[in-house]
């Protein structure tokens, strides 16, 4: 391990678990290649049209339980 990550392991020790968070999300998002753009607004854009789908009476809802169901049949 390099002196530079044994620091920062120490030092982010020392951090509230909200800061370990932010630094953990930091470092998940620093991994993420970047020339998918950006994937929070493709997720974000996603929902709304999903979202749109249902309003307008063009989605087929499932209750939950009824996919859990049929999952569990499946899965023997």
């Amino acid at each position: 391990m390099s002196n530079i990550l044994a620091e920062l392991e120490e030092k982010a020790g020392h951090l509230t678990p909200t800061e370990r968070a932010q630094l953990a999300l930091f470092l998940i998002q620093s991994l993420e290649p970047s020339e998918e753009g950006d994937i929070e607004e493709a997720w974000r854009v996603e929902a709304e049209a999903r979202l749109a789908q249902i309003e307008r009476g063009e989605a087929q809802l499932v209750p939950g339980d009824e996919v859990f169901d049929k999952i569990r049949l499946r899965l023997g």
